[in-house]
């Protein structure tokens, strides 16, 4: 497949590039984005946050997408929304890192999403603020799991990693 619009260099093949990627990644959010106030609100703030995150990780921004996360929903004022799904792609090994927001840091935290040591299921494993951060968590065994990356209903049945959900007595039959 030809990446490059023909005729086009620098800003603009770069421009094409970055909406190619995007409609690939949220065809529907992509042409959407402009139908109304809230639509352009949403797309804005996502912008918003991959120009954060890049920063963090010391990436371009164009390798940061932010779509619907289709596994979480936040409740706000005026409803459910979906939540944000990061994906950031290392423009020089390709591999594509997830992460969702940190409601303990909005706007300057995240969860990564990576595999369960037991189970192997996709869970908040650390917390990342920078790019030390992350390297931590690739460069150490003992890192200590965030409290999310144990929540039994993440984790597949029989899990030795995931700690059991705690009910108190006026929540028992």
């Amino acid at each position: 497949m030809n990446t490059t619009a023909p005729g086009l260099v620098g800003l603009a093949d770069h421009a094409v590039r970055a909406a190619r990627a995007h409609r690939a990644a949220d065809p529907d959010g992509f042409h959407r984005r402009h139908h109304n106030p809230e639509a352009w609100n949403r797309w804005a703030r996502r912008a918003r946050v991959a120009r954060t995150i890049a920063t963090a990780l010391q990436l371009p921004v164009d390798a940061v997408l932010v779509t619907d996360d289709p596994h979480r929903i936040y409740h706000t004022p005026t409803g459910p929304v979906p939540g944000d799904l990061i994906t950031v792609t290392d423009p020089l090994a390709g591999r594509a890192w997830r992460f969702i927001p940190d409601h303990a840091t909005p706007g300057d935290g995240w969860l990564l999403l990576d595999c369960c040591p037991d189970c192997a299921a996709e869970i908040p494993a650390t917390r990342i603020a920078t790019l030390a951060d992350l390297g931590e968590h690739l460069d150490t065994d003992g890192i200590e799991p965030t409290d999310e990356a144990r929540d039994e209903c993440l984790h597949h049945q029989g899990c030795a990693f995931a700690m059991p959900t705690t009910t108190t007595p006026g929540d028992q039959p």
